[in-house]
């Protein structure tokens, strides 16, 4: 019971340093949401980081893993759509991107 309690903090931990990254990126100019957001800014090459939510639809998923093979553009799974929704005070979304490399880099550490 002890190991479950440590695990779940460290997800909490984790959990939080993205999301704050998250905020800084938005703050900066440097997140978009959607998927024809993602869709473009793979397509241009401005996309570094595509992170999308676990309970994204499957039709969606499908088409979305499509892009970013085609594009090279790295992702990450984390979250949910409500939470994405709240933390930005926006309706749910399921996919995030980060423009910037360096925001990219910081959140890719964190599941590394």
């Amino acid at each position: 019971m002890g190991v479950e309690k440590t695990e779940k903090k460290e997800i909490e931990v984790i959990e939080t340093k993205v999301l704050n990254l998250m905020h800084m990126a938005r703050k900066a100019g440097n997140l978009q949401y959607g998927y024809d957001n993602c869709n473009y800014l793979c397509d241009v090459g401005r996309a570094k980081l595509v992170i999308y939510a676990e309970d994204l639809m499957e039709k969606t998923k499908t088409k979305l893993d499509r892009l970013l093979d085609e594009t090279g553009t790295k992702s990450i799974c984390f979250g949910t759509k409500a939470l994405y929704g709240n933390a930005f005070n926006t309706r749910e979304t399921g996919i995030v991107i980060i423009t910037n490399v360096n925001f990219a880099k910081g959140i890719n550490r964190l599941f590394v």
